[in-house]
């Protein structure tokens, strides 16, 4: 216990120091830590052995040609033997498979003796070293044998790694894949790998859940990843199925799994849904026992119902039926003809919402069948107790992201253009009709005279000899007689 609060304290002076250190400035760095002491003898010794093949495909579905590429081999150090020792690095994984291939098993000394297995030391002195304290991604591949100083209690020098994964707080994420892999050396046997993805920081977290969420690792590690750390972060999802009290509104699963998908014709909208759906345990690989749910939309005082308010008994991966009811943000939905509407032109407008999903009074317990998997791959290794979740953590939340589609007519815009389509062709009537002359007839003094008149001017009489007789006006139609001279007559015919 000396050792790991040792460690902790190491870790918490690292962080401050990661804190004031700028962070690079494309990709993330990250360390990819093969052991090669000598409990992992039978995975370099079988000619069938996959350790290497395996290390090199997650580095490059891991990593991209922007990232920091670290390959370290670890062992535990030793009077001339240094652990971890640095293979290779370089931007991308491509050089990996070629620096791998020489890899063997490591020695104390001079005597030849197998190195010893020193998790704790393979951590630290990578952050430290090649990281420089900044945050970056720590891949740890182990047959999960923990031995400082050939100890032969393995089991509780594993607790120790346990306890600094669950309790250090600059471990931000760690995942784990325990694998199948039997292998059969001159001295060992083994059944199983385990693959360790720890982020160290936030932003290496961050990193970390986007490589899951692009499906890059899935490729390789074809199994979901049990959940280490964080325990409390989208606990649960929300898999729609119907809309109760409305036939005209359609829910659906968005394409990354999560989005809560409400499609709406505008003139079906109803204020509440109630939602027909599936509350799924993303715990994985852990049960939930008991847990009292609450929900709540964003930017709204009324919290989301949900019947029944509780589960018990949820296997990972299993789902629960549920209600929830919720109100629509009218005042944010846009009137049909609003701009907004009239500019998506009779297709869908989009009003995105986010709700939490809370979980309350929890009890997890590791799944049985996950845990036998897990003996029967590392007899003996107390690694079930990695599993064990903290005490502190009793509550959970899940943030689930809310699309509402809203279907506008197309009629609003039609009229719209149709008016604006009209409004134009009076102006051009008009601005034609503008710049005519038409030909009147006028008798000035009884005489007969022929004027050209344009719309909306006026015309000065005069006779012969230049005197002033009177003046006519036009307007859209015929013109119109304004003023008459003394001693004169002007008449329109």
């Amino acid at each position: 216990m000396k050792l790991i609060a040792h460690i902790v304290r190491l870790l918490g002076v690292i962080t401050a120091l990661a804190a004031c250190l700028p962070l690079q400035a494309a990709g993330i760095q990250q360390a990819f830590l093969v052991q090669n002491s000598g409990w992992m003898e039978p995975f370099y010794a079988d000619q069938q052995s996959q350790l290497k093949a395996l290390v090199g495909a997650v580095a490059q579905a891991a990593s991209t040609p922007d990232d920091t590429v670290y390959l370290l081999a670890f062992s535990q150090s030793s009077g001339s033997h240094v652990s971890p020792s640095l293979l290779g690095q370089g931007r991308g994984a491509a050089a990996i498979s070629t620096q791998l291939a020489p890899l063997g098993l490591a020695r104390k000394n001079s005597s030849g003796a197998l190195a010893d297995t020193d998790f704790q030391e393979a951590v630290t002195k990578t952050i430290t070293g090649p990281f420089r304290s900044a945050p970056g991604i720590i891949w740890i591949f182990t047959n999960n044998r923990n031995s400082p100083n050939n100890d032969s209690q393995t089991a509780e020098r594993n607790r120790d790694f346990y306890r600094l994964l669950h309790l250090e707080p600059s471990i931000t994420k760690t995942l784990v894949f325990p694998l199948r892999m039997p292998v059969q050396g001159k001295l060992y046997s083994a059944k199983g790998l385990m693959v360790y993805a720890l982020a160290y920081g936030q932003s290496a977290a961050d990193a970390l859940s986007r490589i899951q969420a692009e499906g890059r690792l899935s490729q390789v590690l074809t199994r979901a990843p049990a959940r280490l750390k964080p325990v409390d972060q989208d606990a649960v999802r929300i898999v729609p199925q119907a809309v109760k009290n409305s036939a005209n509104v359609h829910a659906s699963l968005g394409g990354d799994g999560r989005t809560v998908v409400l499609d709406v014709e505008a003139a079906s909208l109803v204020p509440s849904v109630v939602l027909q759906a599936s509350l799924q345990n993303m715990f994985f690989p852990y049960v939930i026992e008991h847990a009292t749910v609450h929900a709540a939309l964003a930017g709204q005082a009324a919290p989301l119902q949900v019947s029944p308010a509780s589960i018990s008994a949820l296997q990972p991966g299993a789902s629960q039926k549920v209600e929830v009811r919720f109100d629509l943000p009218m005042a944010q939905i846009p009137s049909a003809w609003s701009a907004q509407a009239l500019g998506a032109m009779g297709k869908q407008v989009l009003l995105p919402m986010k709700a939490t999903l809370g979980l309350s009074e929890q009890r997890l317990a590791l799944s049985a069948s996950f845990a036998a998997e897990l003996q029967d791959l590392f007899p003996g290794d107390p690694i079930s107790e990695v599993f064990t979740p903290p005490d502190s953590v009793r509550a959970s939340q899940a943030t689930i992201p809310l699309l509402v589609r809203i279907q506008y007519p197309l009629l609003p815009v039609l009229l719209m253009v149709g008016a604006i389509l009209a409004l134009l062709l009076a102006l051009v009537v008009f601005g034609l009709l503008g710049t005519r002359s038409t030909r009147y007839r006028l008798l000035v003094d009884g005489l007969p005279r022929q004027v050209l008149l344009k719309p909306f001017k006026s015309l000065r009489i005069i006779d012969a000899a230049g005197q002033d007789i009177g003046e006519i006006r036009r307007g859209m139609g015929k013109p119109s007689i304004v003023r008459v001279a003394d001693g004169h007559t002007l008449a329109l015919g």
